[in-house]
C-alpha cells in the first residue's frame, strides 16, 4: 500500500474533493492554478527528466495536478456550476418542462419522481434550465413512469433539515444526488408530452418489464422483496421488511452490491466450465465484462455496484492483457475511477462502507481464515465465507457506528444463512427472467422461487426474534472512528512485521477505544434531557432513568407511523425505545416532582427542574403575565416574535436539568 501510485494519486484527488466542499474558492482560480501546473508537467517531462531533482519534481507535479483535479471536479458537479439552474429563473407564473429519472411508488398516497428539467415555460418564452428536483406526487391514477416528459407547475421549496437530534441529513443526501429543492403537487398538476427515447429509458423500461414479470408470477408477500434483491428497487418493501433486514445485518441483500455480482460471476464461471465449447478464458471474460455491465444499468447504477463491476472490468482487461494486478491495486484504481465520474461519489455512504468492506476482505480474510481448518470441506466452506463476512465487518463497523448508531450482534449468524440463501435466491430469480415465457417451466420456478424467499424471509425473522439482536446507542466522535481506523490498520501492519510487542499495543488501544464508545452508550442512556422538536405538532422528547417518553398533543393525535419515523433517529442514537404518551387537555401528565406536563388552553405548559415553559398557542395577558418562558414552535408560526423567548423553528430546543444546551 505504501508504495501503490494509483494510491497516492486516489488519496491526492480525493483530498481536493473534499478541501473544495469545505472551502468558497473561485473554480477559475483553481482552473489557473491546474493549467500552470500541467504547463510545468509538460516543461518539466520535455526538458529535465534526465536530472534526478526535476525527477522528484515531476511526481509531485503529478500528485499536485490530481488534487486540483479533484477540487475542479467537485466543483463542476455541485448544482451552484449550473449556469441555468432552474431554481433561480422560475417564477410563480411559470411552469417547468422535465424528465422523469427515477420514480418510485409510495405506500402511502405520495409516489416518489426525480425530475430532470430541461426548460422553465415561462408566460411569452421558454428558457433553457438545469438541474433536479425531489417531487412528492399525490397521484389517482395516472400513468406517470420513468421516463415521462412532463409539464407541471410546482411550488419550489429548498430542502431544509429540521435539526431534531438524531435526525437523517436530508440536506447533504440530496446535495450528493445534485439536488437542493422540493415540490409536492398532484398529477393533476402535471400533462404528459410523452415518453423520452434516451439510452436511460431503455433499461428503464427493461427493469420495468422484469419487475412486471415478478408482480405476475410471485407471491404479494415476496414482491418487494425479489424486485429489491434482483432489481435494486427497495420501494416495493415495508418498512418492517427493512427493519427486519438492518437489524440482522443483512442490509446489502437488499441493496444490489458486489455480493451481487460476484454470485452472477460464480452462477456464470460454472456454466463456461460446463460447457467444453465455451471453456476459454478471454471468452468467458468478454460475456461477464457485457453481462455485469448491463446487470449495472439494468439496476440503476448504484455506487456499490458500480464500485464492484469497475473493479472486475480492471481485473479483467488486465487478464486479458495478460497482467496480474494486485487486489488492492484493482480497488483503488476503480475508486479512483468512479470519483473521476462522480466527485460527489465520495460524500455517499453507500459508497464509503462498499470500499471499506472490501479492502477490509482484502486485507484481513487470509489472516482470519488461517485460524482454523477443519478436515471436512462443507465446515471449511462456511469458515471461508464467515471469514469473509468478519473482514468485512472489521472495514465497516466503525463508520456504521457513526451513521447508524447500531451493531447488529448476530451478523455472523446472519452471514452463515445467507451464504446459502442469498445466491439461491438471485439465481432461481434471474432463471425466472430468462425461462418466463416458457410456460409449464415458469409455474415450476416461480413456486421454486417462492418457496425460497420464504425461507430467506423467515429466517431473517428468526434473527430478529433473538433475544439482543441489535445494540444501539453508539455515538462515537468523528476523531474516535478516525483513530479506531488507525489502531487497526497500525496493528495488522505490526502483525505482518511480526513485532508481537507492538501488535499487543494496538489491540489493547483498540479494546480501550470498544470500552470507550460502551461507556458512551451508557451514558447516553442514563443522561437527563427534555427536547422540543421542530415539528408541525407539539412533540417532546422526555429522557432520564434508563428511559424515554414521547409526549404529544392528546387532541390532536398525530399518527403514530409519522412518530416512529420521526423519533427513529433519536432512538436509536439514545439506545432506549420510546413510550408515546399523549397529554390530555385539562389533565397533568406527571413524572416526578421537578417534571410536570400539562394541556391548557394556552398550549402545553412544562415544569422542568424548576423552570416553567409554555409552548404557546396564543399570547394573551395572562400567558404574558405569567413566569413561563414562551416557545413558539410551527404548529403556530403566526406568534408575534417580540413576545417569543425560544423558536424551535429551525432547529430542536434541548433542555437539560442545569438549563439549555
Amino acid at each position: 500500500m505504501r508504495k501503490s501510485s494509483i494510491l497516492l494519486l486516489l488519496i491526492a484527488f480525493s483530498l481536493g474533493i473534499i478541501l473544495a466542499s469545505f472551502t468558497a474558492i473561485h473554480w477559475v482560480i483553481i482552473f489557473t492554478c491546474w493549467i500552470t501546473f500541467a504547463f510545468t508537467y509538460g516543461v518539466t517531462i520535455a526538458y529535465g527528466e534526465q536530472v534526478l531533482f526535476f525527477r522528484k519534481w515531476i511526481n509531485w507535479n503529478i500528485m499536485v495536478l490530481f488534487f486540483l483535479s479533484g477540487m475542479l471536479g467537485y466543483h463542476f458537479k455541485v448544482i451552484s456550476s449550473y449556469e441555468y439552474e432552474f431554481s433561480e429563473i422560475y417564477l410563480a407564473n411559470d411552469q417547468l418542462l422535465g424528465e422523469i429519472i427515477e420514480f418510485q411508488k409510495g405506500e402511502n398516497e405520495f409516489d416518489k419522481a426525480i425530475i430532470e428539467v430541461k426548460k422553465v415555460i415561462k408566460p411569452h418564452t421558454e428558457a433553457l434550465a438545469q438541474g433536479k428536483l425531489l417531487c412528492y406526487i399525490r397521484t389517482s391514477n395516472s400513468d406517470l413512469k420513468e421516463g415521462s416528459v412532463i409539464l407541471f407547475q410546482p411550488d419550489i421549496q429548498p430542502i431544509k433539515n429540521k435539526n431534531n437530534p438524531g435526525e437523517f441529513n436530508a440536506e447533504q443526501y440530496w446535495k450528493i444526488k445534485g439536488i437542493s429543492t422540493i415540490a409536492f403537487t398532484t398529477d393533476e398538476n402535471i400533462e404528459v408530452l410523452g415518453q423520452a427515447k434516451t439510452f436511460n429509458s431503455f433499461w428503464t423500461n427493461s427493469r420495468n418489464y422484469l419487475a412486471n414479470i415478478v408482480k405476475q408470477y410471485i407471491d404479494e408477500e415476496n414482491q418487494g422483496l425479489v424486485i429489491a434483491l434482483s432489481l435494486g428497487d427497495k420501494s416495493n418493501l415495508s418498512m418492517e421488511k427493512r427493519n427486519n433486514f438492518a437489524n440482522a445485518g443483512a442490509m446489502h441483500v437488499l441493496a444490489v452490491s458486489g455480493m451481487h455480482v460476484g454470485i452472477l460471476l460464480a452462477f456464470l464461471h460454472f456454466i463456461f466450465q460446463k460447457i467444453s465449447f465455451l471453456r476459454k478464458r478471454n471468452l468467458y471474460l468478454y460475456t461477464a465484462l457485457i453481462l455485469l455491465w448491463c446487470f449495472a444499468f439494468l439496476t440503476g447504477m448504484s455506487a456499490s455496484v458500480v464500485r464492484a463491476v469497475a473493479m472486475f472490468t480492471l481485473l479483467a482487461i488486465g487478464q486479458i492483457k495478460g497482467h496480474r494486478f494486485f487486489g488492492l491495486q484493482a480497488i483503488f484504481a476503480s475508486a479512483l475511477f468512479l470519483l473521476i465520474f462522480n466527485p460527489l461519489f465520495i460524500f455517499d455512504i453507500g459508497f464509503q462502507l462498499s470500499y471499506l468492506a472490501v479492502i477490509g476482505i482484502s486485507l484481513f480474510y487470509r489472516p482470519i481464515l488461517g485460524l482454523f481448518h477443519s478436515r471436512y470441506k462443507i465446515i471449511n466452506w462456511f469458515w471461508q465465507g464467515t471469514a469473509v463476512g468478519i473482514a468485512a465487518q472489521i472495514g465497516t463497523v466503525p463508520l456504521s457506528l457513526l451513521y447508524f448508531n447500531q451493531f447488529p450482534n448476530y451478523f455472523f449468524i446472519t452471514n452463515i444463512g445467507l451464504l446459502i440463501l442469498a445466491g439461491v435466491a438471485l439465481i432461481s430469480v434471474v432463471l425466472l427472467f430468462l425461462l418466463h415465457f416458457i410456460p409449464w417451466i415458469v409455474d415450476v420456478l416461480a413456486y421454486i422461487v417462492n418457496t425460497i424467499f420464504d425461507i430467506l424471509n423467515s429466517f431473517i425473522v428468526w434473527v430478529n426474534s433473538l433475544p439482543g439482536e441489535v445494540s444501539t446507542g453508539f455515538t462515537p466522535h468523528p476523531l474516535h472512528v478516525l483513530l479506531i481506523y488507525v489502531g487497526i490498520g497500525f496493528s495488522l501492519y505490526q502483525w505482518r512485521k511480526g513485532n508481537v510487542k507492538f501488535f499487543k499495543i494496538g489491540i489493547l488501544l483498540l479494546f480501550i477505544s470498544a470500552v470507550a464508545l460502551i461507556f458512551n452508550r451508557e451514558y447516553n442512556k442514563s443522561k437527563e434531557e427534555l427536547v422540543v422538536l421542530n415539528h408541525y405538532e407539539k412533540v417532546i422528547l422526555l429522557k432520564g432513568n434508563q428511559s424515554l417518553h414521547v409526549l404529544y398533543d392528546g387532541e390532536k393525535r398525530p399518527s403514530l407511523s409519522s412518530l416512529d419515523y420521526l423519533i427513529n433517529g433519536y432512538e436509536n442514537a439514545m439506545g432506549i425505545k420510546a413510550i408515546k404518551t399523549p397529554v390530555p387537555k385539562d389533565i397533568q401528565v406527571q413524572f416526578s416532582d421537578q417534571v410536570i406536563f400539562a394541556h391548557t388552553k394556552d398550549g402545553i405548559a412544562i415544569a422542568y427542574h424548576g423552570k416553567k415553559y409554555l409552548l404557546a398557542n396564543r399570547i394573551n395577558k395572562k400567558v404574558l403575565n405569567s413566569d413561563y418562558e414562551l416557545i413558539k414552535g410551527q404548529w403556530n408560526l403566526f406568534l408575534p416574535e417580540e413576545h417569543i423567548n425560544i423558536s424551535t423553528t429551525k432547529k430542536a430546543l434541548v433542555l437539560s436539568p442545569i438549563g439549555k444546551e
